[in-house]
């Protein structure tokens, strides 16, 4: 049985391939933030509209936090 595995030239393959994974890491995290904002404010924006009937002024403040940009 042979065992003997072709190996990759670390020198260019490793730095490579890590940096390949980190922009993809990256790509993903910003998807997922971009899709945990939106869901924040569809959240946002329905309480609010429930609000609208007893609370106008927190139906107007809800409103107003929905299309505020991410909080730094």
């Amino acid at each position: 049985m042979n065992t003997a595995a072709a190996s990759l030239p670390t020198s260019v393959a490793a730095p490579s391939l890590r940096s390949a994974l980190a922009r993809f890491g990256g790509a993903v995290w910003r998807a997922l933030e971009d899709t945990g904002r939106a869901r924040a404010q569809r959240h946002l924006l329905d309480f609010a509209d429930q609000c609208q009937g007893l609370q106008p002024e927190l139906a107007k403040e809800l409103r107003a936090a929905a299309h505020q940009g991410p909080m730094a």
